[in-house]
């Protein structure tokens, strides 16, 4: 399954940047954009007298399928990420034998000490800069 998300995901650059080159290759409303910027009339040439047409409808379907692959690819995704975690790659937390009560009483006594830690380091700190300072 994690060949198929790497596949979706390799289709899904190459289809964005096709569908940046449709969008670029489009004259604006003021008969500029890059087929104009680029020789002039290179849609029209490529794809005929009807290029406007064409490239509306081609940006249309292409931007529909960007959307679809995003959205399978986001639920592959998903669903490789749940397999992951039932297969136990996640930690699973014991909280049957403990009550809330205990686990936070054990949070606040852990920090509690760790605290007390930091107090006596910020005093040691202080004793040695003071030291310091006094040479």
């Amino acid at each position: 399954m994690s060949i198929l998300a790497g596949i979706l995901t390799i289709l899904l650059v190459f289809l964005s940047l096709f569908l940046i080159l449709i969008v670029l290759m489009q004259r604006g409303s003021a008969n500029g954009g890059l087929g104009a910027a680029m020789g002039g009339g290179m849609a029209e040439s490529a794809l005929g007298a009807e290029a406007a047409n064409t490239l509306s409808k081609l940006t249309t379907r292409v931007a529909i399928g960007f959307f679809v692959l995003i959205f399978s690819t986001y639920l592959l995704q998903l669903k490789l990420d749940t397999n992951e975690a039932a297969s136990g790659a996640m930690p699973e937390f014991d909280t049957s034998s403990a009550t809330s009560e205990q686990s936070a009483a054990d949070v606040f006594s852990g920090l509690n000490s760790s605290l007390e830690e930091a107090a006596t380091d910020v005093e040691a700190a202080k004793e040695a800069e003071a030291a310091v300072d006094a040479k």
